[in-house]
């Protein structure tokens, strides 16, 4: 077999996780917050950009509710080096991300957006007889804003995001840790590897909440948690061009509630409440030529339902995806990624307002998304 063919399936790989929003805000399936890249030979940077599109319709006695989501656009780095046998390696990711903003009935300007940074500082070494140990730190934030304008009542007649309720937070940063082993055959590119991210708890929190433009602010009031995940890996090859891959991912959010005193008071519950669930994508690499590789797979996204109805915040039930990828290397120190994956986006009835101080139920169907990657490898 051909030494080229493992760091090419590899890089495909990481570009082609499956799922968007298989699990919570979670941007990239089973491949969000993988720091399996560490296992692998040789001193490299990667860099890849993802574009994903959720496209979600609902009807209700409202209306119809066109589709609210804004493409979302993420960028990953991964860097690592070989220092006398210790890989050590550098992560940059966005693995949480949401942008959405309803435009039609009375849900007009209710709306969130997450945004997410995790860096991760990471060390690798091979032990005995095929088996190695990564992990590292991980820096971790996020910040959330939310817009309901109904809550305005009748003095926010145009659903105006001032004039009704708004929620902001910022986590800053703090500090997990991620872990994680492997066994190797190298003879049959065999890997199988298991990674836990641990959970990061968020203490000193600011959040903002305002009601027709009454603005109160609380600091380190609530703690807040990003989840911790675990990530299942493994691949073989099955013949000196073809390779199989299976990549699993359990998501813990059922700690991550996201409240504000006023919105309580309000009689709104939770502002978000995401569920925890799993993910699965497996697939196949084929080796065209010493320079192209061509990849295909699904994936599976199934979140615990706890059988009530979906947020408006994220109104769709279990995801299945099935996406194709390419590698071009155009020379041994340079490589071109690229993939595609179409997402359907299931079948959920979303609890919605209809009216002043009147909630209904939103039904929605036919949601998808489409998911774009390219990136490229450097090695030296």
């Amino acid at each position: 077999m051909k030494k080229k063919f493992l760091a090419t399936v590899v890089s495909i790989a990481s570009l082609s996780a499956g799922s968007l929003f298989a699990v919570g805000p979670d941007t990239g399936g089973s491949g969000t917050q993988d720091y399996s890249y560490m296992l692998d030979s040789g001193n490299s940077i990667s860099v890849s950009r993802t574009s994903s599109s959720p496209k979600v319709t609902g009807t209700s006695t409202d209306g119809t509710y066109t589709n609210p989501y804004k493409t979302l656009t993420t960028t990953s780095i991964q860097a690592k080096w070989d220092y006398n046998g210790t890989m050590i390696g550098i992560s940059q990711s966005s693995p949480y991300g949401v942008d959405l903003n309803y435009t039609t009935g009375f849900m007009t300007n209710l709306g969130a957006k997450i945004t997410s940074s995790e860096t991760a500082i990471l060390a690798s070494r091979g032990l005995a007889s095929g088996f190695k140990i990564f992990g590292g730190i991980r820096l971790n934030q996020f910040k959330a804003t939310v817009d309901k304008p109904y809550y305005g009542g009748a003095g926010n007649p145009t659903l105006s995001k001032a004039g009704g309720y708004q929620y902001s937070l910022d986590t800053g940063t703090s500090t997990g840790f991620t872990i994680g082993a492997a066994y190797e055959v190298p003879q049959i590119y065999l890997r199988a590897s298991i990674q836990y991210n641990t959970e990061i708890e968020h203490k000193n929190v600011k959040v903002t909440e305002s009601l027709a433009g009454a603005t109160t602010s609380t600091s380190g009031i609530e703690d807040y948690l990003a989840p911790s995940s675990t990530i299942i890996k493994l691949r073989s090859a099955l013949s000196p061009k073809l390779l199989a891959f299976l990549n699993y991912r359990s998501t813990q959010y059922d700690g991550l509630k996201v409240t504000g005193p006023i919105h309580t008071q309000l009689g709104g519950g939770n502002i978000y409440d995401p569920s925890s669930g799993t993910d699965l994508t497996f697939g196949a690499a084929f080796v065209i030529s010493d320079q192209l590789t061509a990849l295909v797979g699904a994936a599976r996204g199934q979140a615990k339902s706890d059988g009530g109805n979906e947020s408006a915040l994220s109104p769709y039930g279990d995801t299945s995806s099935q996406f194709i990828g390419g590698s071009f290397k155009v020379n041994d120190n340079f490589e071109l990624n690229a993939s595609y994956s179409l997402t359907s986006l299931g079948d959920a009835n979303a609890d919605v307002v209809v009216s002043p101080g009147v909630a209904g139920v939103g039904s929605f169907t036919d949601n998808k998304a489409t998911r774009v990657s390219i990136g490229t490898k450097i090695s030296f």
